[in-house]
């Protein structure tokens, strides 16, 4: 598992990158999906999650753009939920977006080079950057994740 925390005073995101062996289009699209699974399914011994809701609520409760992308046997695969997206968009709609933002094209790069594993991107940092939010309040943030984390 690898956190990333980039600062880029224009667009800075957080990225969480694992290496295991990836979803695929089905898969990631099921992930994405809002409320994935009936509470009344059966669950497995190891199952991490009862309502396929906490990626999401977990993201949005941080950021207004999750981007994940995944790597499998079949290809890299990338959805996107924006919710600046969903605010503008010119009915009710849910929209479940393909690929990365424009602009962000490049941030799915690390996922190409390693050929396997997710890649979880969070980008319009609401909730994180805040209004005069500098680069020492970012490293202060790393500071304080690394201390929970540990």
């Amino acid at each position: 598992m690898d956190i990333r925390f980039v600062w880029d005073q224009i667009r800075p995101r957080i990225e969480i990158q694992d290496n295991g062996s990836g979803m695929n289009s089905d898969e990631l699209y099921r992930a994405m999906r809002l409320g994935e699974k009936s509470p009344l399914d059966d669950r497995t011994e190891n199952d991490l999650g009862r309502f396929g809701m906490g990626l999401k609520t977990a993201s949005f409760s941080q950021c207004r753009v999750l981007t994940v992308g995944s790597w499998s046997g079949e290809g890299l695969n990338c959805l996107r939920w924006d919710l600046n997206y969903l605010e503008n968009a010119p009915d009710d709609g849910w929209y479940i977006l393909e690929g990365t933002r424009e602009g962000s094209e490049t941030l799915l790069d690390p996922l190409r080079e390693s050929e396997q594993g997710t890649l979880v991107i969070w980008e319009d940092l609401d909730r994180v950057v805040t209004p005069n939010f500098l680069m020492n309040d970012f490293l202060n943030l790393i500071d304080n994740v690394e201390r929970h984390l540990s």
